[in-house]
């Protein structure tokens, strides 16, 4: 799954020129541990005005729904039960979106502990998540938000969680996006598939609180453990 997520200007600009060819400024804010239902950047193209960079709340408000709430999770959605689903079917069609983040957080749970991890791409300035979009209008406002797809995690990831959010790598943030996109090719690009060589670090647990967003949530307490897309899974131990 994906429950806190990190964005840093400098790395993140990096990310979105690659995914959108663009050399033009995309400015970031810094933001860490950002937590479901604050405010995250999404990137999304329109056939007439291109690459859009805006503002979404973090947790899907459907359209037809009376409004945001948190009654259901709706920050994470399942790739398995994608057109199943009343909140999230019509969006797949044709409300898809990208969610670039430098790096998450994910806790393994030993022993009735739980140690948190901060994720983060080895090469790559950061990573390309696959999401969802909507926007839902009443009491004068307009809301629009997102969620990011999960699927089940591969074998070098299981070892730290059975879920991940999916990564869209090189081309594949532009099928993504494109409005002609088969269903056949949206599977094959939420299929279970780790596609960087990623770094499990064990973090303190400063990043448990989501009321605390400074750099301390991003102190090491080991080295970092590497994740190969081409792996077997990681031996770790803490």
């Amino acid at each position: 799954m994906c429950g806190r997520f990190n964005v840093i200007d400098e790395p993140l600009e990096k990310l979105i020129q690659q995914i959108t060819g663009s050399r033009q400024g995309w400015p970031v804010a810094t933001e860490l541990n950002l937590a479901p239902s604050a405010q995250v950047p999404v990137l999304r193209l329109d056939a007439d005005q291109g690459w859009q960079l805006t503002s979404m709340r973090w947790w899907l408000v459907p359209s037809w729904s009376t409004g945001p709430s948190s009654k259901y999770s709706m920050f994470n959605a399942r790739s398995e039960t994608l057109r199943k689903s009343r909140a999230y079917a019509k969006p797949l069609q044709r409300q898809r979106c990208i969610v670039p983040i430098t790096s998450y957080f994910e806790w393994q749970r030993t022993e009735g502990k739980k140690q948190p991890y901060l994720i983060s791409p080895e090469q790559a300035p950061g990573l390309a998540l696959a999401g969802l979009w909507d926007s839902w209008a009443g009491k004068g406002e307009v809301v629009e938000s997102c969620t990011i797809i999960t699927a089940e995690s591969p074998d070098p990831m299981k070892w730290l969680h059975h879920r991940m959010p999916v990564q869209l790598v090189d081309e594949e943030a532009g099928a993504w996006l494109a409005p002609e996109v088969t269903d056949s090719e949206i599977d094959r690009l939420l299929r279970s598939e780790l596609k960087l060589d990623l770094l499990a670090t064990p973090v303190t647990s400063r990043v448990n609180n989501a009321r605390n967003r400074d750099s301390g949530c991003l102190e090491p307490l080991g080295d970092p453990v590497p994740i190969s897309s081409a792996s077997k899974p990681a031996t770790q131990t803490t």
